[in-house]
């Protein structure tokens, strides 16, 4: 972070503790006056019980932006005992694969899969409430992330370590395989029952489809009753070769929002997965965590507060004018 960008996060805090402490010095010196003047505390009482809520409320204004100094919070880390081991044969039922830890010698997960029939089949490292009556993998995740449209949000960031294997396109015209994350959100507002329907924000890390390999692209369509937002990465996984991607999940997550015309989410379900289409892919994962990163810095959290602040401010302008008549 710049020292431009630290100045610049902590502008909202200092301006509300500014408003704060102005308020409350007016509030004492109000008081001193009324108790040297019963006159004075007769006409002004029902103005320092109104300034008394305006600090009131400046005091729970800071209260919310001080948990920004606090540490993250974690929503999904992927360890060896805490999540679900799948792999599905696809719509045919015939492909094969394994999603499994291997301990030694550095400790990884190892996905593969392999389709010849044209089946969609798919191994995966899944946690969390799926949706369509599928159940629950593992069990919830550590934290349900929430958005809302228009309001603060901190940052929602994935760190993972990858290296893509191999893969084999059976018929290179006509093949599909891939590398991804898929987060399953529940629609809050507007209300949709997620048994129902969910919302996907995916990201390929590497993407094989049709005749060639794709990245640097953004689709968005509907999946068996599910909207989709999906994103082939620029940065793709090359054959043999460890990655490390470091990703701030809101820049994707908030286009799906706006596609979808979105106004509150909350995660329910996280997949790591490979998928074939007429052809073979297999990867491995060394770590991968999702976090809510408190950035004071992020556009995400300071867009949506600087109206709220001078808002806030012009209404305690205004007060003050009122209490000087």
């Amino acid at each position: 972070m710049t020292p431009t960008e630290t100045a610049g996060a902590w502008i909202p805090l200092v301006v509300a503790i500014a408003m704060l402490s102005i308020a409350l010095g007016l509030i004492e010196r109000m008081s001193k006056q009324a108790t040297q003047n019963p006159k004075f505390f007769y006409l002004f009482t029902g103005k320092v019980d109104a300034m008394n809520k305006v600090a009131a409320v400046l005091v729970l204004f800071v209260l919310l932006l001080f948990p920004a100094v606090s540490a993250s919070s974690t929503v999904f880390s992927l360890r060896q005992n805490n999540v679900c081991y799948e792999v599905w044969g696809g719509f045919n039922g015939d492909a094969v694969g394994n999603s499994t830890y291997l301990p030694a010698p550095d400790g990884k997960f190892v996905l593969w899969i392999n389709d010849t029939s044209g089946s969609w089949g798919l191994s995966k490292l899944s946690r969390g409430l799926m949706p369509h009556y599928w159940g629950i993998r593992y069990g919830l995740l550590d934290d349900e992330f929430e958005i809302r449209r228009g309001l603060p949000t901190w940052d929602l960031i994935l760190d993972i370590d990858l290296k893509l294997v191999d893969y084999q396109p059976y018929t290179p015209d006509n093949s599909s395989t891939n590398v991804a994350i898929v987060l399953f959100f529940e629609s809050v507002e507007p209300g949709v029952d997620y048994q129902v329907k969910c919302y996907q924000t995916e990201l390929q890390f590497f993407s094989y489809y049709g005749d060639r390999i794709q990245k640097d692209q953004d689709w968005f369509f509907e999946w068996r009753n599910d909207s989709v937002a999906q994103f082939k990465l620029a940065d793709n996984l090359q054959p043999g070769v460890y990655k490390h991607y470091h990703i701030n999940l809101m820049d994707y997550i908030t286009q799906m929002m706006e596609c979808y015309k979105l106004n509150h989410v909350r995660l329910k379900h996280v997949e790591i997965f490979t998928e074939a289409y007429k052809g073979y892919c297999e990867f491995e994962v060394y770590s991968a965590k999702i976090y809510v990163d408190q950035n004071l810095a992020s556009p995400y959290f300071v867009q949506p507060i600087i109206p709220i602040i001078l808002v806030l401010g012009l209404c305690v302008v205004l007060f003050l004018i009122f209490l000087r008549r």
